[in-house]
């Protein structure tokens, strides 16, 4: 391994694990990503720290859990004073760029997750080769064609100008899903037509809200659809794996291949959640891949399936490059991800979802109709869970706490709290373990430093209504600290 190895982090965009070939998906989902994971690392059990865009990549870029940073659902952005990855990595060197489609993720506002790497909204950016042009629809992408192209010029024109770190996040797996040719037709199962699947979904908000209600066909499409888009996705990262190859530059180069969250596709609507719902902490949502090559560290088609998450990723670069800095070290909660490679370096998971506030903007807002007199209170509860190998520990805000029996029940549809169940399969009482892993939660946020501003929707979004911001304030639902009256319609 080179003493400053390149770093190449490639975001997939709502992606859980659940349909990926390297994790067992019976369908042809990732086969470059797949080779990938023979070449290098794959982390069986890697978890996100939250259940959305904002809060996770918050979590990557500085270290630390969802309290940790302050940036989620109730405070739509990343406050300044925290130390970044971009800012150790260009004090040791490095070049850091970040290609970015998705605002949430890195922006070139001042509420930039991405602290310390010049951010390039590459949607803005004019076409480049190659790239398929958003104008013809039997082809269209997410822009992730067009941003492998951005990155593959970028990095030829830095190849000799000392080390890079560059972080890519592609959309292609995120809601809605168009996958593009050939992949759709490669997915979509016998007798399903691409624009009736497409029309069957409805938009998430509706989904979310109940206001449409799927049935089991129309799910499998969705799962039919977001198989491609993950396919699609697949296909572009291994384009940028083969150059940087025929470069000469992929053994020097930490290339990393992971997921902000993934989508529930119905699998929990029971409870009332479809899709990422931001105040979910299902598998289906926090369990995301991670896959990482480097010769020399990463190697060998291992799995570790000891428990890791995004937020071990920076201390462990730290310790890759032997880099000491003992205020990044003293600021950063999660633990090197290198200590994973030789057996566990944590309990487990800690997986924090705020009190939605941003997904009861969108309901009574909507991406696409506005439901301004649906009532948001179902979604007014915070959830924090601790997630071992062994079982999955929800704390939640209204007191109906969950316990799920992961080796027996991995879609955790069985809430062992329910009190009609005797003792566990390692002789434990339900609550004695429920109790344990609570007192671990508390233990662990008691240790750490953490940052609670006040509520705040995000400058510049769009389907900002001040009514509806004075309508949840008046429930005391929305608190952004001194509200007048209203005096508008």
């Amino acid at each position: 391994m080179p003493d400053r190895p390149n770093i190449l982090m490639f975001m997939m965009d709502t992606q859980g694990t659940r349909n990926m070939s390297c994790y067992r998906h019976p369908r042809p989902t990732t086969p470059r990503i797949d080779q990938i994971a023979r070449e290098g690392v794959l982390f069986e059990n890697h978890f996100v720290t939250a259940p959305w865009t904002l809060p996770v990549h918050a979590s990557l870029f500085t270290g630390r859990y969802e309290s940790g940073h302050g940036a989620g659902a109730q405070h739509e952005g990343l406050e300044p004073g925290l130390i970044g990855m971009g800012d150790i990595l260009t004090q040791a060197g490095y070049t850091c760029v970040a290609f970015c489609n998705n605002p949430w993720a890195a922006s070139t506002d001042r509420w930039n997750c991405a602290v310390g790497f010049e951010v390039i909204p590459y949607g803005a950016l004019p076409p480049v080769a190659p790239f398929i042009p958003s104008d013809a629809p039997e082809e269209r992408d997410n822009g992730s064609m067009k941003a492998v192209g951005i990155v593959k010029e970028w990095i030829h024109r830095q190849r000799d100008a000392g080390p890079w770190a560059i972080f890519v996040n592609c959309t292609e797996p995120h809601d809605p899903y168009l996958p593009p040719e050939p992949f759709r037709s490669q997915f979509l199962l016998p007798g399903m037509d691409y624009e009736d699947a497409v029309a069957r979904k409805g938009n998430q908000v509706d989904s979310t809200t109940g206001v449409k209600t799927l049935s089991s066909l129309e799910w499998e499409m969705q799962r039919a659809l977001y198989d491609a888009e993950t396919a699609c996705l697949d296909h572009r990262i291994g384009l940028l794996y083969d150059e940087l190859k025929n470069m000469g530059v992929l053994d020097e180069t930490l290339f990393a291949v992971m997921g902000d969250h993934g989508d529930d596709l119905g699998e929990h609507m029971d409870v009332g959640y479809s899709y990422h719902s931001q105040n979910g902490v299902w598998d289906t949502v926090c369990k995301t891949p991670l896959v990482i090559r480097l010769p020399g560290v990463f190697e060998g088609g291992k799995r570790v399936e000891h428990i890791v998450q995004i937020n071990d990723l920076f201390p462990g670069i730290l310790d890759l490059l032997d880099l000491q800095e003992p205020e990044a070290r003293e600021s950063i909660q999660g633990v090197s991800l290198l200590q994973a490679l030789d057996g566990p370096s944590r309990e487990f998971a800690l997986i924090e979802a705020q009190t939605p506030k941003h997904v009861m903007r969108r309901i009574l807002t909507g991406a696409a109709e506005p439901h301004p007199d649906f009532d948001p209170r179902w979604a007014y509860k915070a959830h924090k869970a601790a997630r071992t190998l062994e079982y999955k520990y929800v704390w939640t805000s209204t007191g109906d706490d969950m316990l799920f029996d992961i080796r027996s029940d991995p879609d955790e549809r069985w809430n062992l709290l329910l009190g009609r169940n005797g003792r566990c399969r390692n002789g434990r009482y339900p609550e004695e373990i429920a109790r344990h892993l609570k007192q671990a939660i508390e233990d662990l946020l008691m240790s750490c430093e953490q940052r609670y501003f006040m509520d705040m929707y995000r400058p510049g979004r769009k389907n900002l209504d001040p009514r509806v911001a004075r309508k949840l304030s008046a429930w005391g639902l929305y608190t952004p600290g001194v509200v007048k009256p209203w005096e508008g319609d």
